[in-house]
C-alpha cells in the first residue's frame, strides 16, 4: 500500500534518493513535463531499473497534499534505522571523536528535517531520535532535510535519557541547547559529544536537562527571548564543527 512508503517529492530530493541508492519502489511523473532536468532524472531511474509512471498532475497534487512536488514523486521504502553502536563504530572507523545529535520530542517535521540537514552538513556521525513523541521520518522530514537523511545514520531508541546515560559511561559529554546556560561559544566541543535539541516551545525535557554535562545558550538581543529550535541547533552545531576542525 502507498501508506507503507515514504513519498519523496521534488526534483532535488528525488535526485538525491537515486544518487544514494535508496530503495525506490516507483516514480510518478506528471504528464506533459518534458524539460531537460526531469528527463535526466527519469533516465537515471530507468537505468537503475526503477519503474517510472506518467500520471495526471492532479494525482500528484492529491498524493502530496498539494505539496511542491515539481512534477515528480518517488515512492520509497521507509528509512532504515541503525543501532547507536553503529554510530559509534562509524566515528571509530573515521578515527574521530564521536559527534552525535539527539532530538528530544521534536514533532515538527520541518524542524526535525532542518536539524538532520545541519547535523549532516557539520560532520556529525549520526542522529538519535525517540520512538515516541518524535516526528515521523516522512516526506516532510525528507524534504526539509534536503535529502541528507539518506546519508546520515539515524538510530531510534525507546528511552533518550537511558541512551544518553549509556553514552556518558562510554566517555561522551552531552550539551543541551537551552535558553539558560553558558554562552554557546564558551563551551569546549572538541570531545566525544552529544548535542541535544529540544522541541519548539517546550524545550529539552527536564530529565535530559538535568543529566546533561553542559547547557549551551545563545545570547539574544531585541525583544524576543528565543530562536527557532532548528536555527538554534544549527548555530551550536556549526560552532562545534568549527572547534573540532
Amino acid at each position: 500500500m502507498q501508506d507503507d512508503y515514504v513519498k519523496v517529492m521534488g526534483r532535488n530530493p528525488v535526485k538525491e534518493a537515486l544518487k544514494s541508492g535508496r530503495n525506490i519502489n516507483k516514480i510518478y511523473v506528471a504528464e506533459g513535463e518534458t524539460d531537460h532536468s526531469l528527463a535526466m532524472i527519469i533516465n537515471q531511474a530507468k537505468q537503475a531499473g526503477i519503474y517510472v509512471q506518467r500520471t495526471d498532475r492532479r494525482k500528484l497534487d492529491f498524493m502530496t497534499g498539494g505539496g511542491a512536488h515539481q512534477g515528480i514523486v518517488a515512492m520509497c521504502s521507509p528509512v532504515e534505522f541503525c543501532e547507536v553502536a553503529d554510530i559509534l563504530d562509524y566515528a571509530a572507523e573515521k578515527g574521530e571523536k564521536p559527534f552525535i545529535v539527539m532530538l528530544d520530542e521534536i514533532t515538527d517535521s520541518r524542524n526535525a528535517g532542518a536539524i538532520i540537514r545541519s547535523a549532516y552538513c557539520c560532520g556529525a556521525h549520526g542522529v538519535i531520535i525517540s520512538k515516541r513523541r518524535s516526528a515521523a521520518l516522512n516526506e516532510g522530514v525528507y524534504k526539509a532535510s534536503a535529502g541528507s537523511i539518506e546519508y546520515i545514520k539515524i538510530a531510534q531508541v525507546a528511552n533518550l535519557a537511558q541512551t544518553m546515560e549509556a553514552l556518558q559511561k562510554k566517555g561522551l559529554f552531552s550539551v543541551a541547547c537551552d535558553m539558560i546556560g553558558e554562552n554557546y561559544y564558551d563551551i569546549d566541543y572538541d570531545m566525544p559529544l552529544i548535542i541535544i535539541a529540544g522541541a519548539e516551545g517546550e524545550g529539552i525535557s527536564r530529565i535530559l536537562k538535568q543529566k546533561s554535562d553542559f547547557s549551551a545558550s545563545i545570547p539574544m538581543k531585541g525583544k524576543l527571548d528565543s530562536l527557532n529550535t532548528a536555527v538554534a541547533a544549527g548555530i551550536v552545531l556549526f560552532e562545534a564543527a568549527r572547534q573540532r576542525g
